[in-house]
């Protein structure tokens, strides 16, 4: 069976159009995957921005609710101290013993973990 004289070329144009086309495809995924990467990122930094924000708010919360017991809490203190029956010793070591906590308790608050 003979052959085209043109059938050889004609193949290799052939496999050289489907390579150009693969090298397009290739090439459009490439800037699809790019495209969705940049929109995960903006998402995860929209996030991220909605939790610092909602984590600021709860420890504004807290601070002031902490605050507002550790009021009430010195106001009673004030209020029945005159019927206190501590002795000077141990009115100490209860101050030392709150302060411990209260370090314990607001130690890192502050910081971005």
């Amino acid at each position: 069976m003979a052959q085209r004289p043109n059938s050889t070329e004609d193949a290799m144009n052939r496999v050289l159009e489907a390579e150009r086309t693969a090298h397009a495809s290739v090439a459009d995924c490439e800037t699809r995957a790019a495209f969705l990467v940049e929109v995960a990122q903006q998402q995860a930094r929209r996030i991220h921005s909605r939790t610092d924000t909602r984590i600021s708010q709860v420890h504004a919360h807290c601070a002031g609710a902490l605050g507002r017991q550790v009021e009430t809490l010195l106001q009673e203190g004030a209020a029945s101290e005159e019927h206190s029956t501590l002795s000077d010793e141990m009115r100490e070591l209860l101050q030392a013993a709150v302060e411990r906590l209260a370090e314990a308790l607001t130690d890192g608050s502050t910081s971005d973990e």
